[in-house]
């Protein structure tokens, strides 16, 4: 009987983990599971044989991590994933030799995570799942589950894929919660019911992993269910501990089924085991459930929501055509705020639309920008910006910096990976790059979904434009963009070349692009800013503008005009413009604002 059809009438017991009861099996393989496969294939037959005598008629093939950051040889790759369904035909017949059992099992053709350190739903991303779909079609599979997933990207396309190949398989695929009922790409559950009422194309979705039954039996309470199509929750034994090296698990059948059948009362019909679970769970919850039925479930209305965006005078001006100006201040490398705040007055009083404050750049530390901004925009009464860098937080501090900074009204973000930690620090600082920018882009945008949702945040993205290939710069940037960045902010622009690639790059992408101006205030700041700052070229006529013997106000002045200058080449392109400022110099900047604005 096809799967889809046997769902429609009974419960489906799945097996439990392969990766943790096979450490306990083997505890003295060193072995990655999947390896098992072409090393010790009789040793993965024996393991999935228990579970099927334990009472499991879901099969899923060992084949979770046969992906390029486990495996990078592709040939190796798909040896273990054509050996896995192998493997799994072989325990079913031995099993069905030994029982005489001839009733409906099933074979899941098991695709774990496939992660991609640049790009969420990239092309080499679908590519690497594709070629394992090849490999288990190959096999003549018909059931395919993506397991322990963070986000639905690449679902419908993966999904539509293996229908065109294969018309009749059944195609489903769980998520991997935390206790908060959150993915690590930052989806709620609610916001992930939602976008998989929209993907059609699986047959099935539900939970698996990240936490215990008794915390995904309450996700699966919250749960939302806008189709009938059946529902999976397949939670860990518990939590573990570490003992020498080797994560534990409570034993702990009895409570795990309880928390199990409590789930299939909510309306769940897929059940069973993942980290931590043994054949004991799995037949204490086959005993537990024989016999039983799907419960009918009420099927609520979908309703699409809405999103809000906030009303600043930035955001508005960036979406009438009215050019917006920004400044950035830095943070103190001390406690002493006086001068940010006397800076952010001024800003305030020449009618500047947001301040923005940078977050340790060149990776030496400074206050921190969001607190920072935090007391500012309150205190001051002014639009602040601050940049978040991926550099120094790991995805829990980025998400909970996210949140504490909502709560306190921040509403812009500029998103940025970050400046790498300097050499001569390397020892005693680690640099953490959990995400990269477009990776905390696709967390904030998945946070405006649901947590966000009455007043969404807005957020940009650094543009650094030099680079020999100008293409790829404007695909990354078209990646942003689809991550939901709203504008971009440019490094400092000087030269003819720079005015030109920035044009060049607007044109291929259609991109809100807020050009970089940083007013060079003596020829010493110059000549330095020419030659040591890497991405920033400042052109030779600029650097001789300016004397050595020049005083404060006569450099200043040629900070302004050259500004000016600048602008005027601009002003047909940029969005709005940007300022940096050089040795807190605010009162420099309102001076090149008020002529800008008298002038152009």
């Amino acid at each position: 009987m096809r799967l889809k059809d046997y769902l429609k009438e009974n419960i489906l017991l799945t097996d439990g983990a392969t990766g943790t009861y096979y450490g306990e099996l083997y505890p003295e393989s060193n072995l990655i599971v999947e390896q098992v496969n072409l090393i010790h294939p009789d040793q993965m037959v024996e393991l999935q044989l228990q579970y099927l005598r334990a009472g499991s008629r879901f099969l899923r093939t060992n084949s979770f991590a046969a992906n390029s950051k486990f495996f990078p040889e592709a040939d190796i790759r798909l040896q273990i994933v054509r050996k896995s369904y192998q493997i799994a035909k072989r325990a079913v017949e031995r099993f069905r030799e030994e029982s005489g059992f001839d009733g409906n099992i099933y074979i899941a053709a098991d695709l774990g995570t496939v992660f991609d350190g640049e790009i969420i739903g990239s092309a080499s991303v679908f590519e690497e799942y594709r070629e394992n779909i090849d490999a288990f079609l190959l096999e003549d599979a018909d059931v395919f589950l993506f397991e322990t997933q963070a986000d639905t990207s690449l679902l419908r396309e993966l999904a539509t894929y293996i229908k065109t190949k294969k018309p009749d398989a059944f195609v489903c695929a769980t998520f991997s919660l935390d206790k908060t009922g959150f993915t690590k790409a930052g989806l709620s559950l609610g916001r992930l019911l939602r976008q998989l009422h929209e993907i059609p194309e699986l047959d099935g979705y539900g939970l698996n992993c990240g936490m215990d039954a008794l915390h995904m039996l309450y996700q699966v309470k919250q749960m939302h269910f806008y189709d009938d199509r059946p529902v999976f929750s397949i939670p860990n034994s518990g939590y573990p501990y570490m003992l020498r090296g080797k994560p534990i698990y409570a034993k702990n059948a009895d409570y795990f089924v309880q928390n199990v059948c409590a789930m299939l009362r909510c309306g769940v019909s897929v059940v069973g085991g993942c980290c931590g679970t043994t054949p004991e769970h799995i037949r204490k919850l086959h005993d537990a459930i024989q016999n039983k039925k799907p419960v009918e479930r009420y099927i609520s209305e979908y309703e699409p929501g809405e999103q809000v965006r906030t009303l600043s005078s930035f955001w508005k001006k960036l979406q009438t055509g009215e050019k917006p100006f920004i400044v950035e201040l830095d943070p103190p490398f001390d406690i002493d705020i006086s001068k940010v705040q006397s800076g952010a007055r001024m800003l305030k009083e020449h009618d500047v639309d947001l301040l923005t404050l940078s977050d340790s750049p060149l990776g030496r530390t400074r206050m921190d920008s969001l607190q920072l901004a935090a007391k500012l925009q309150h205190e001051v009464e002014i639009q602040v910006m601050p940049h978040v860098t991926c550099r120094d937080r790991n995805i829990i501090a980025l998400r909970s910096h996210m949140l504490g900074s909502y709560m306190n009204d921040i509403r812009h973000y500029l998103i940025v990976t970050g400046d790498p930690v300097p050499v001569q620090d390397r020892s005693t600082v680690t640099a953490v790059f959990d995400y990269n920018s477009i990776h905390f882009m696709h967390l904030i945008k998945e946070m405006n979904q649901e947590i966000f949702k009455e007043d969404t945040v807005v957020y940009g993205g650094a543009l650094n434009y030099h680079g020999l290939n100008a293409d790829a710069i404007a695909r990354r940037m078209k990646k942003k963009m689809q991550e939901g960045c709203g504008y971009f902010l440019t490094q400092p622009i000087y030269s003819e070349e720079d005015v030109e690639r920035i044009q060049y790059l607007k044109e291929q992408t259609g991109a809100k692009i807020c050009c970089g101006i940083m007013p060079l205030v003596s020829y010493k700041n110059a000549y330095f800013i020419a030659n040591e700052m890497p991405g920033i070229r400042v052109p030779k006529e600029i650097v001789d503008a300016y004397k050595e013997d020049m005083t404060r106000e006569e450099s200043e002045a040629i900070a302004v005009e050259i500004s000016l200058s600048i602008a005027r080449k601009l002003y047909s392109i940029a969005d709005g413009f940007y300022f940096m400022t050089p040795f807190n110099r605010v009162s420099l900047i309102c001076r090149i604002i008020d002529r800008i604005r008298e002038e152009l």
